[in-house]
């Protein structure tokens, strides 16, 4: 089983209380979430998603975009099956593609394999306009099934 466990995500743009509230409020209406909080002093939309989710990054992006900001980098906890597709390592959840990049810390890189995987990851942000469900992450932490 694949899926998104947790997602802290970057908003650009937020810069009042009222505008935290109707993202928060936005985000919510998203099937999917057991628990969302947006913090006007953070920057930051925290989402915790429910278990047997089909969301992608991508469709919360999107969502933070259709409210009126801009989504940035993300911290990620996701569950998926780990694959080495040429000379790169990847992740492929609902859908979406989680390409390993070289600025993961190399004791992490060499302790991977394929198979199921719990990561911790930072993904890199893209523009706006440019979401097309391929991430580049750097792994964070190796977390236990």
């Amino acid at each position: 089983m694949a899926q998104l466990i947790k997602v802290d995500q970057e908003v650009f743009g937020m810069d009042c209380a009222p505008c935290a509230y109707g993202l928060e409020r936005g985000l919510k209406k998203m099937d999917g979430l057991e628990k969302v909080q947006v913090s006007l002093n953070d920057g930051k939309a925290y989402l915790k998603l429910a278990s047997d989710n089909k969301l992608t990054l991508q469709k919360i992006q999107e969502e933070v975009r259709n409210n009126g900001f801009s989504a940035k980098n993300a911290e990620v906890t996701i569950v998926g099956q780990l694959v080495k597709n040429e000379n790169a390592w990847q992740v492929n959840v609902n859908g979406e593609t989680f390409i390993v990049s070289s600025d993961t810390p190399s004791e992490i890189v060499k302790s991977l394999n394929t198979g199921k995987i719990k990561l911790k990851v930072f993904v890199k942000d893209k523009e706006d306009n440019h979401l097309n469900g391929t991430w580049d992450i750097r792994i964070v932490e190796v977390l236990k099934s």
